[in-house]
């Protein structure tokens, strides 16, 4: 729905000869427009340009007709709007979701969002934005600064004052340079959006520069804004190497790891490692007992009637839970509510986008008031492995296993290779994990014979 919308206003507007597809004009003229953004951008000769959320490209192709020094990667989620951007060798077409783009990291000199960063998901966008450019590259946004923060779902759009925009930009690791706040031409907007002035009181042209940090730079910044730090630790490939990190920092931070109830003992060895080095370590008693108890086994597959309302009214008599659900009661919900009683209002952990299973938070990102750092978030497997070998602190468990268990017999994750990695590590924990497997086994057979006869009729 949201590409239909922005197709069909991108329609009216270039038949109003519309194509810098902006909310607000400084200048007076389109052409006048781009020149104060170019201005006021000055961007380094033959410098690199991605227009994230470009429109038709019309801002691409009036700076590079001014500068064509300049080349652009143009970025849109809109085929329909690509289908009108510039041709040539300047400008490269990328179609798809900015947030999850294919482009290389540190390719660019600078990321321009010109009235887009206000319809992405803006943490995601500027985690997106700080991994596309180069050291001390340029992030460049021109929005617009309205009296208070606001949702506007018609406009799939979010607009804030210019000190908001600064704040949530800051927190992503950049720097800012300048800002220009100035009243602009809004009249092509306005006639679109009937209710223009009461959605956006007092709406200005907000137009900032913005530095990439460095990272021990941007470190450093985030540490110096919070007094209660705390690292969420696994015992993990990903979580070590984090720790690994930000080890100059350790006495700043209390680092804290949940023993489920039921621990890996080549996880304890790496936890027991950890806990001698850091200054502070905070141990939480998991519910993972409690949790399988009171809902049953964790299992990658759950018949309906292992469900609570299929143990009720359809006759089941094995209660089973999804993975998800175990997980967070036994591990993270723990951890959450120590975190939140000693008032932590920073966390830090390993996760990375290239991730599979993660939170859909980025670095950077405010989760009920506590601020998010991922000094892993652009780093891949390999990256990590080769860091921790450098640092000869491989935890064992890897040659056997694709990820590192929180609970040594978990009956859930079938795709991390536990059955055979017990079956020679731990051949008593293998057993129990087998008795496990077979209550499953009970509860789902009857379920997948009818889905064989449904398949195969």
């Amino acid at each position: 729905m949201m590409i239909e919308a922005i197709d069909h206003a991108t329609d009216l507007a270039l038949a109003k000869g519309i194509r810098v597809l902006q909310t607000g004009f400084v200048g007076g003229s389109q052409a006048a427009h781009v020149a104060h953004l170019l201005e006021w951008l000055d961007p380094e000769p033959f410098a690199h340009i991605i227009d994230a959320g470009c429109g038709v490209g019309e801002v691409a192709k009036l700076m590079h007709a001014e500068r064509p020094d300049l080349t652009f990667d143009l970025v849109n989620i809109s085929e329909h709007q690509l289908g009108h951007a510039p041709m040539g060798e300047a400008f490269t077409h990328c179609l798809g979701d900015f947030t999850r783009n294919k482009l290389p990291s540190e390719c660019a000199d600078v990321v321009m969002f010109n009235s887009a960063l206000c319809q992405m998901p803006i943490n995601q966008a500027l985690s997106e934005a700080r991994r596309l450019l180069k050291p001390d590259g340029v992030l460049f946004v021109c929005d617009l600064s309205i009296a208070e923060y606001r949702e506007l779902p018609e406009l799939h759009a979010t607009f804030m004052p210019a000190y908001q925009w600064e704040d949530v930009i800051v927190r992503h690791g950049f720097e800012h340079s300048q800002t220009v706040l100035q009243g602009g031409d809004m009249a092509h907007f306005a006639d679109e959006f009937t209710d223009f002035e009461q959605a956006l009181p007092e709406a200005m042209v907000y137009i900032a520069q913005f530095r990439k940090q460095e990272p021990d730079e941007h470190m450093e910044a985030v540490l110096d804004r919070h007094q209660r730090i705390g690292f969420q630790f696994s015992g993990g490939k990903d979580s070590l190497a984090a720790l690994l990190q930000v080890r100059q920092h350790w006495s700043r931070m209390t680092v804290y790891w949940t023993n489920t109830g039921d621990p890996v003992p080549e996880v304890l060895a790496v936890v027991d490692r950890v806990r001698k080095v850091v200054p502070h370590f905070v141990e939480i008693a998991g519910r993972v007992k409690e949790q399988i108890a009171a809902y049953g086994l964790p299992s990658d597959l759950m018949p309906t009637t292992s469900t609570l309302l299929g143990l009720r009214d359809a006759g089941g008599t094995i209660p089973l839970q999804d993975r998800f659900t175990c997980c967070y009661h036994s591990l993270m919900k723990p951890m959450h509510d120590r975190m939140k009683a000693d008032g932590v209002t920073l966390i830090i952990r390993g996760q990375k986008s290239a991730d599979q299973m993660k939170s859909p938070l980025r670095s950077g990102a405010l989760e009920d008031g506590v601020e998010l750092l991922f000094p892993l978030e652009h780093w891949t497997d390999a990256e990590v492995f080769v860091y921790l070998e450098a640092n000869s602190f491989v935890p064992d468990f890897y040659q056997h296993l694709a990820a590192s268990p929180d609970c040594l017999t978990c009956s859930a994750y079938w795709n991390e290779g536990r059955a055979h990695w017990l079956h020679t590590a731990h051949p008593e924990a293998y057993q129990v994990y087998q008795d496990k497997l077979d209550v499953i086994r009970e509860a789902v057979m009857p379920h997948i014979a009818l889905f064989n006869v449904e398949v195969s009729t």
